[in-house]
């Protein structure tokens, strides 16, 4: 599963990123143990406002770990900042029913919600880390 921490300082390192969800994934006496696969930080730069956002998505194995690290660390200080945490969804303007012809006139959105003023910085990573991803795993 992949998870996302939402409006993350702009200096975030990936190790710094490991050592705060870490504690949450290595579970404790009763809870499974998970592996954290792989961090990426991305960016959104908002055109019209000139300003950037970042966001960090992890991928932690198994789904059950990655529940509880939401859990255990939504909202939780990151940085002295309250960080959101939440599972990341790929939506594609393809599922969203509203497009389809049978659309319904109880639908009360006349306009998508999503910012259409938004470029995407791809991986960041390498910016603010040496390291690309990593996977660590506790035996």
């Amino acid at each position: 599963m992949i998870i996302i921490l939402k409006n993350i300082p702009a200096n975030t390192q990936t190790q710094e990123i490991e050592e705060f969800i870490w504690p949450a994934v290595k579970g404790g006496f009763l809870s499974k143990s998970g592996e954290i696969e792989s961090i990426q930080i991305k960016g959104q730069r908002d055109i019209q406002l000139n300003l950037t956002e970042f966001h960090a998505l992890v991928r932690i194995e198994p789904d059950a770990v990655a529940v509880r690290v939401i859990k255990k660390l939504n909202r939780k200080p990151f940085k002295g900042k309250h960080t959101a945490i939440d599972e990341f969804h790929h939506r594609n303007w393809h599922n969203d029913r509203r497009t389809d012809a049978q659309q319904t006139v109880k639908d009360r959105r006349h306009a998508d919600r999503r910012r259409s003023h938004l470029e995407m910085i791809e991986n960041i990573s390498h910016l603010f880390s040496g390291q690309k991803s990593f996977h660590r795993k506790l035996d």
